[in-house]
């Protein structure tokens, strides 16, 4: 029998829904409809089938990036989504037989990822009232700890850590030689980053998505962010032409329009926001608070499973809370005539 990696091979995976197209698809954070199209058009006019004839050159973008971030190209690097660069950053720092602490709920695949290569998986729990206490995680740093994973805000609860949690757990792991891993796939929604902790601390890494807010999921585009050296070293392992040219495209064009399209659709979900979270409080439903594009909802009547069924028989998309969020919904929060549609039909499906 030929070799088959057991760690692999073992693993439970769940595999990603699909045909999802003909629905209103509040589940997995999109923004229905996607970048404006006056990026969309500009974009698109330099795609001929000279461009696609050309492996991806990364160089101009990545600099732009970079710059737009207030670093220097050497602390950046793309990946595609940032869910393989999590990936990346496991499997070039992370120690088989060490632990990695992951809050739980939140995103899966750090802990698939560490399975993969022999790390030990600590999970940290939420309290009962789902808020998270820093110290949680700062009792179990110790000499073991070879990775901390912060998704800030986390998801699917929302909640975030203060500059003042993150810089201690930093501090500490660092005493413990760890890295820690701030996920800020949500952050232009809270605005608040830890990117600047890279130039004190050499064991932080930040990853950033252009998946949510930036509108453009199906291209799968990321970045890592860190130290020189630790960049160096993730490039080493990374394959040439990993990023697609057009994704790379759309990721110079995000920069070089920055301001605008973050006005744009900052804007969008605000409104969305605003008008969702006070419908629900007017109807009495209980909500999680959330800096994330995403709210936990508590049914009235009917069960979780129950409504997230029949929201699909209706042509609408949401998560049905598993895990730490068994019993509640999980709702993507964007633009307001979304909103109001999953509202009218909440009050329709939600009733004894």
């Amino acid at each position: 029998m030929f070799y088959v990696n057991e760690k692999i091979k073992d693993l439970y995976r769940v595999a990603q829904p699909e045909g999802r197209g003909k629905y209103i698809r509040l589940d997995q954070n999109e923004n229905p409809d996607g970048v404006p199209k006056w990026l969309f058009d500009e974009v698109m006019e330099k795609v001929t089938p000279e461009f696609l004839s050309i492996y991806p050159e990364e160089t101009i973008p990545t600099t732009k990036y970079a710059k737009l971030l207030g670093l220097e190209r050497e602390n950046v690097t793309f990946s595609d989504g940032s869910v393989v660069g999590m990936g990346y950053i496991i499997k070039v720092f992370g120690e088989p037989g060490k632990d990695i602490l992951c809050v739980t709920p939140s995103f899966a695949m750090y802990e698939v990822y560490a399975q993969m290569i022999g790390m030990n998986v600590r999970e940290l729990n939420y309290e009962e009232d789902f808020t998270y206490k820093v110290e949680t995680t700062l009792e179990n740093i110790n000499e073991n700890t070879g990775i901390v994973v912060l998704v800030n805000p986390n998801m699917p609860v929302g909640n975030v850590y203060s500059r003042d949690e993150i810089v201690r757990i930093v501090e500490k792991a660092r005493e413990n030689n760890a890295i820690v891993i701030i996920d800020e796939a949500y952050y232009y929604f809270y605005d608040q980053t830890s990117i600047d902790l890279i130039k004190e601390y050499d064991n932080v890494f930040v990853l950033r998505t252009f998946s949510k807010m930036l509108s453009i999921p199906s291209l799968r585009l990321g970045s890592i962010i860190s130290a020189k050296e630790n960049i160096r070293c993730i490039d080493n392992y990374i394959p040439p032409y990993t990023v697609n040219s057009i994704a790379l495209l759309f990721a110079e064009a995000i920069v070089d329009h920055h301001d605008r399209l973050i006005e744009e659709l900052t804007s969008q979900y605000k409104e969305g926001k605003d008008y969702i979270l006070k419908a629900l409080a007017d109807h009495g439903y209980e909500t999680l608070p959330s800096e994330g594009c995403y709210v936990a909802i508590k049914p009235k009547h009917k069960t979780s499973r129950e409504i997230t069924d029949l929201l699909e028989e209706n042509g609408i998309l949401i998560l049905c809370g598993k895990d730490g969020l068994t019993g509640w919904l999980r709702l993507t929060i964007a633009h307001k005539k979304y909103m109001e549609i999953f509202m009218e039909a909440l009050l329709k499906l939600d009733k004894e």
